[in-house]
């Protein structure tokens, strides 16, 4: 009866996943190439499925093969966890927590979740990473990742979603602006001055979903120049004037200000997202802080006072709270 992969096993397949190629992936393990290919066909025969195929630049995953990589890289990593903490240089080392998260993120609320990760699992580490949407998702998908802190909408049924935050987007502009005297902007002057965008590639579906909000309102908009850091926005609409969107609450250049759009309001979500199959315990619970460091926890559906008498620690185990 097959038991379940080995190490090695694991270790081949998660070489040629990233090589994109047995020879790459036989030169970086240091071992011969039909070994390699020996590794793949009894992982390959006891999993009952094909997980590579063969095509003219080197191999691909199939679909089968897509599923079970974020699978294999977390047996690989949980297997480093349990060597680190049998040995008595690492007996004190928890298995660090590997969370993404846009740069478009209020950073008052990561630090919230750095202090409240510290306080659930106190011998806990934690690794972050900071890219755009699009490249944390992938990173969730083939397991470098634990959890991201994203912009909705986020379509992945296989994702598990946390709710922090809801916030209005809102026109930026200058403050020497002559429509900085405006409560609102009017709909035109939008259509006509909004010429800056993020780049669709980091985040295709929150793109188009506002491109299609501003469609839908009657506003045809059609900006000239991308950036790709919130930064860069502040910077492009305070150099050339033009207008930009930033979410309310964003800390700004002292020569920018923001104003809303005249009867019309485009609000955007951010969430926690992780695995379903590969959910931790403390997850909800960071979500639910950073929520509360957003002023909107009223908008989560888990108690507001949690037990506190006995729950699971980041490593599965139970202990106690004092």
């Amino acid at each position: 009866m097959y038991e379940g992969p080995e190490f090695r096993h694991l270790v081949s397949f998660v070489a040629i996943a990233e090589e994109c190629s047995f020879t790459r992936a036989a030169e970086r393990l240091h071992i011969a190439q039909p070994a390699l290919t020996n590794h793949i066909k009894q992982l390959e025969d006891g999993l009952g499925a094909i997980l590579f195929r063969r095509v003219p630049v080197g191999a691909e995953l199939t679909e089968p093969g897509r599923r079970f990589l974020p699978v294999a890289r977390q047996m690989l990593h949980m297997r480093m966890h349990a060597v680190r903490a049998a040995s008595r240089a690492g007996a004190e080392v928890e298995w660090p927590l590997r969370l993404g998260y846009s740069p478009y993120m209020n950073h008052d609320v990561l630090t919230e979740a750095l202090k409240a990760y510290a306080e659930i699992v106190p011998d806990g580490r934690f690794l972050s990473s900071s890219d755009c949407t699009a490249e944390l998702l992938a990173m969730l998908h083939d397991g470098r990742l634990d959890a991201a802190i994203v912009t909705l909408p986020a379509t992945a049924p296989e994702l598990s979603k946390h709710p922090i935050s809801e916030h209005s987007l809102l026109i930026c502009l200058r403050k020497d602006d002559p429509c900085a005297s405006l409560t609102a902007i009017p709909k035109e002057v939008v259509a006509e001055r909004l010429s800056i965008m993020f780049t669709r590639h980091s985040h295709p579906e929150l793109h188009d979903y506002i491109m299609r909000k501003f469609n839908r309102a009657g506003m045809s908009i059609e900006p000239v120049d991308t950036f790709s850091a919130p930064a860069e926005m502040q910077f492009m609409v305070k150099t050339r004037g033009c207008f930009g969107l930033i979410r309310e609450g964003v800390p700004l250049d002292v020569a920018l200000t923001t104003r809303p759009m005249e009867g019309f309001t485009l609000r955007i979500g951010t969430a926690l997202l992780c695995r379903k199959e590969l959910q931790r315990p403390v997850l909800p619970l960071l979500a639910y802080r950073m929520a509360q460091a957003s002023g909107h926890e009223a908008d989560l559906n888990i108690p507001k006072k949690p037990v506190r008498r006995l729950w699971e620690n980041d490593s599965g185990a139970l202990r106690k709270q004092g």
